[in-house]
């Protein structure tokens, strides 16, 4: 069935389920954006082509009008090569370098392939992206870690914001907090994607009193070899009374801006079935 439509200038925001990786997709009332494109698992078999396009196609978008691939690890770029062969595109905004396979298949398609840089912004519909991170000349250092370029936006509507980081840690969350000190209410965002799955390297104290969200979302795989999110970082949110809802325990969660954070949908409350497995919170195990 396909989900009602989204109202002009607001926006509905989809954390989709697709294990140890990062998806969100962002609608608004006639565009799509798709950030980050999950994992690869194998030549023939990743989230894009196994997840994501099904999921727009069943959500009534049949074109992506951006795409987003926050920076080069396999667990956010590994479905981009399907969406780009699956789907019309119509830009690719990314902080991976041109030598990049992703990069080649985005221009053999004729999809521009555009280099994230701070300061870049568009509005859709009357919903406002920005991008807040990195810095232009952050690709002139050969030793920065892909991690720490990752593509941040920042979605805004007339009452709601979210936070999308990928896997900034604590450096680039350092520079954001010192970039906007004077303004504060450019980090500040209703709903955060935290850095990193909740890894012990992202969700500085400062960052996250920066922030200062009311939900924070973690796309994670269930029992994933990291620990993936760490016990440590989800206590710096519950110290701050912000709420955290986890693709691995609950499924996709779903948002719409209109409502805001009181309209969070969790897949496995709201599609029950007998044969879908309920996980246990208690069982921290990674798998072997």
């Amino acid at each position: 069935m396909v989900p009602p439509a989204v109202p002009e200038g607001e926006f509905r925001l989809t954390a989709l389920d697709i294990g140890q990786g990062t998806t969100a997709i962002v609608q608004t009332a006639n565009h799509t954006l798709v950030y980050d494109t999950g994992p690869r698992w194998t030549d023939s078999a990743d989230a894009g082509s196994r997840l994501i396009a099904p999921y727009l196609r069943g959500s009534g978008a049949g074109r992506i009008h951006g795409l987003v691939v926050s920076h080069l690890d396999i667990d956010h770029s590994g479905g981009a090569r399907s969406l780009l062969n699956m789907l019309p595109v119509d830009w690719m905004l990314t902080s991976v370098f041109n030598e990049a396979d992703i990069v080649t298949v985005a221009r053999s398609r004729s999809v521009t392939p555009i280099a994230c840089i701070r300061g870049q912004s568009w509005q859709w519909d009357g919903v406002r992206f920005e991008v807040l991170h990195p810095e232009a000349d952050s690709y002139l250092e050969a030793k920065l870690k892909t991690n720490d370029r990752s593509c941040v936006i920042k979605v805004s509507s007339a009452q709601f914001s979210a936070l999308l980081t990928a896997d900034i840690e604590a450096l680039s969350e350092r520079a954001l907090v010192e970039r906007y000190a004077d303004q504060s209410t450019m980090l500040r965002s209703d709903v955060l994607l935290m850095p990193h799955h909740g890894s012990l390297t992202s969700s500085t104290p400062a960052f996250i009193d920066a922030v200062a969200p009311k939900l924070a979302l973690i796309n994670a795989g269930y029992r994933n070899r990291f620990g993936h999110p760490r016990d440590a970082v989800l206590a710096r949110y519950r110290e701050r009374d912000i709420d955290v809802l986890r693709t691995d325990w609950h499924g996709a969660i779903v948002l719409d801006s209109v409502q805001g954070v009181t309209s969070a949908s969790k897949y496995r409350d709201v599609r029950r079935r007998y044969w879908l497995d309920r996980p246990d919170p208690a069982d921290q195990r990674p798998l072997e």
